[in-house]
């Protein structure tokens, strides 16, 4: 668990999260902004370089190489730790968490509002399309029926059925023509 599965990108990053977005994460974790604070300036302090025992060989970076390092905060109750596995990570290089990729429960932590999609994912917003429904039944015959469908028709409705059509029937059933369309039982009946 160190946190670079494929929504690191959505996760507050131990290495690089701005000290803000550390004390909102950590303060929404322990409903205390004191001790949100306290952890945040932790981390921080934590992920600076610091000197190396040789002279002349610079400074090391101490940095987060796993989330498990987060345990080793002071403050950091088992329970807390647990909780904030999930929402972390020490791959994403971002300040704040990218708020597409954020699950909804890092948003809530953070305070942050998912955005609202422009559309419905997928279909176009607009004009005309077709669509088609071909079902073989175990005999081998072919039931084909398609819909003519106008998508904001203005009404309410986000499509209007303009028009039902029978698609090329197998014709090698001699009941072809007359099975033109899938019959529903009802329900009731059964």
């Amino acid at each position: 668990m160190d946190g670079s599965s494929t929504g690191a990108s959505g996760k507050i990053d131990l290495n690089t999260a701005s000290p803000a977005a550390l004390t909102r994460f950590f303060t929404a974790l322990t409903g205390d902004q004191s001790k949100g604070s306290r952890i945040a300036a932790q981390i921080v302090e934590f992920r600076k370089p610091k000197a190396q025992g040789t002279p002349g060989a610079g400074s090391a970076e101490a940095r987060f190489t796993t989330v498990m390092q987060l345990d080793q905060i002071d403050g950091m109750s088992p329970l807390l730790f647990r909780t904030a596995l999930r929402h972390v990570t020490v791959r994403s290089g971002r300040p704040e968490p990218d708020i597409e990729a954020a699950s909804p429960a890092t948003l809530r932590l953070l305070n942050v509002a998912p955005k609202q999609a422009a559309g419905k994912r997928g279909l176009p917003t607009g004009g005309s399309m077709t669509i088609r429904a071909d079902i073989s039944a175990p005999d081998g015959t072919r039931f084909i029926r398609e819909a003519l469908v106008s998508l904001e028709s203005g009404n309410g409705c986000p499509f209007v059925i303009r028009e039902w059509r029978r698609g090329d029937i197998d014709s090698s059933s001699a009941q072809g023509a007359a099975r033109a369309c899938l019959r529903v039982r009802d329900a009731a009946a059964s």
